[in-house]
């Protein structure tokens, strides 16, 4: 008999969100460091986040891409996260849960789709301009 350790999980927090404004997209500090990194994107003009881009090394490429699939729960709970982690903008894995019980069930490889199109539902964040990305993998 193989046993494993399985560590409770540890609750960091979730930073509060700032409110999304119907189809807006718009910038963010949520970290306090006087930058905006982090892109939050209401792409079906609903007044709820469906979307979250997170430049976490300050090179003004993507990171993380974080989605929410699920419209009409009034929150934001990404249930996709795409990561990429040379930070070039493009993604090398991609995270899933898929029966959205708040664990990632499945992880595949990004393929190097940019982060703002790496969401395998489709549900992209059409208010993003792809024009640079679109332009760096070319």
């Amino acid at each position: 008999m193989s046993e494993c350790y399985a560590p409770d999980p540890i609750d960091a927090g979730t930073p509060e969100l700032p409110e999304a404004t119907d189809g807006l997209t718009r910038t963010a500090d949520l970290d306090g460091d006087g930058y905006e990194e982090t892109v939050l994107d209401d792409s079906d003009g609903d007044g709820v986040l469906d979307s979250v881009f997170v430049d976490v090394d300050g090179d003004f490429s993507d990171d993380i891409a974080a989605f929410d699939n699920t419209p009409g729960d009034e929150r934001f709970v990404a249930d996709v996260v795409a990561l990429a982690f040379d930070g070039d903008g493009f993604a090398d894995v991609v995270l899933d849960d898929t029966d959205l019980d708040g664990v990632f069930e499945t992880v595949t490889p990004g393929g190097d789709e940019p982060l703002v199109t790496a969401n395998p539902y489709g549900i992209f964040a059409d208010a993003v301009p792809l024009d640079g990305v679109v332009a760096q993998q070319s």
